[in-house]
């Protein structure tokens, strides 16, 4: 896999994780990225602290703030991105997984 495949298949799963987080879908997170209910709990919690109010707004990944970098002593890649809201306001939200073997694995959401 290619510097460039690398990074368009870790953007692609980082949109599809936001996506499912968006729709708070539960079975999705846990299938495809093995985030449990406690897990999808933090995050929601997280958002809600953040914004101040149950209603979320849609959330998405500008590639220009993806980063993706190498680990120096593990397999893998580490990933940064920060978050937009669906019009294109940017938050002081970034979201943080790990990228290996193709598959994503969610790390945390944090104010940055």
């Amino acid at each position: 896999m290619t510097e460039n495949s690398i990074k368009e298949t870790a953007f692609q799963l980082n949109s599809e994780l936001i996506e499912n987080i968006n729709k708070l879908d539960s079975e999705a997170l846990k299938a495809n990225f093995g985030i449990n209910p406690a897990v999808l709990e933090e995050i929601k919690e997280e958002l809600f602290d953040y914004f101040q109010t149950s209603n979320l707004p849609q959330l998405k990944i500008d590639p220009a703030k993806f980063s993706i970098f190498k680990y120096n002593t593990a397999k893998g890649f580490g990933i940064e991105a920060g978050l937009f809201t669906a019009d294109g306001k940017e938050t002081e939200l970034t979201l943080h997984t790990e990228f290996d073997n193709n598959q994503l694995k969610f790390k945390l959401i944090e104010v940055m």
